[in-house]
């Protein structure tokens, strides 16, 4: 499964302290902490990043900008694992109210279902992105990513329906945004000779 670099840049486009009304009360120190973070991660320091943003999630539990920030820090350094759980937790608290605009819900769904897919978590994969699907049925991304996880699996039919429907949606992307060509993805790697994902894709 692909690793999704246009998201991270996007989900992470906004400044982490214009999130401070989402945190509630948040001190000086806190203030302080919200600007050297976002610093670092700009700046590429990510293992500082990570550890300045774990500290935040501990000060401002009910951040999600926070969780968010932690999660991508992690990502970026492969430790796909252990960014699952702040994504997880960003997850939780946009559905008890913390808020996100619709495209960085879809960005956060997104990196949380390949961060399941890197770790072979795939059952998991189906439940995020089938009720994503069920919410946000235009967004091509949510089929690409199950079409990913039907090709690791084997399920050849549910691939190439769910590739289908990314294709078809494709004019539904976020803008920068594309859906990626499954022949560089390693997902599909078992599929490049197949004649009906050659079919689909439209390459011989």
């Amino acid at each position: 499964m692909r690793v999704c670099l246009w998201s991270i840049l996007a989900i992470c486009s906004f400044s982490l302290t214009n999130g401070i009304p989402c945190f509630g009360q948040v001190s000086q120190s806190d203030l302080k902490l919200m600007q050297q973070a976002q610093k670092e991660y700009d700046a590429g320091q990510l293992a500082q990043a990570e550890r300045d943003f774990r500290e935040l999630t501990k000060r401002l539990p009910s951040g999600i900008y926070a969780h968010i920030y932690l999660g991508q820090a992690l990502f970026e350094q492969s430790k796909f694992l252990e960014a699952i759980g702040p994504y997880e937790k960003a997850r939780s608290l946009e559905k008890s109210g913390g808020k996100l605009t619709p495209d960085q819900s879809r960005i956060l769904t997104d990196q949380l279902a390949i961060a399941y897919g890197m770790t072979g978590e795939l059952k998991k994969v189906h439940a995020l992105l089938e009720d994503a699907v069920q919410q946000d049925p235009e967004y091509p991304l949510n089929y690409y990513n199950l079409a990913c996880a039907s090709a690791e699996e084997g399920d050849k039919p549910k691939m190439l329906a769910n590739l289908s429907l990314a294709f078809k949606y494709k004019d539904h992307a976020l803008k920068g945004e594309q859906v990626p060509d499954p022949r560089a993805d390693s997902s599909f790697r078992s599929y490049l000779q197949d004649p009906d994902f050659v079919r689909l894709i439209g390459y011989k």
